[in-house]
């Protein structure tokens, strides 16, 4: 019976030795992960600021656009009243 305990005993700490390598991959690999996560995080911080930054660029551009509507249809006006003799 000792000797049975004994040959447990050597099985049980060869387990928890390489329980314990296990548990120092996982460590290592989650630290991993959340380096790569960080990173992740930072540029999709500046993705957020680049889009909002177009989205602001966009409105400008419709408002400026809005704006040169009117101006271009009194144009094509003027140009659709012209003749031939009178240029």
């Amino acid at each position: 019976m000792q000797e049975l305990l004994k040959v447990k005993m050597a099985e049980v700490d060869i387990e928890v030795e390489e329980t314990g390598k296990l548990i120092a991959i996982v460590d290592a690999e989650a630290g991993a992960a959340q380096i790569e996560k960080d990173a992740a995080d930072v540029q999709a911080e500046e993705v957020g600021k680049v889009a909002d930054a177009a989205a602001v660029t966009k409105a400008e551009a419709n408002k400026e656009l809005e704006a040169a509507i009117p101006a271009m249809n009194a144009a094509k006006e003027a140009v659709n009243c012209l003749q031939v003799g009178s240029i």
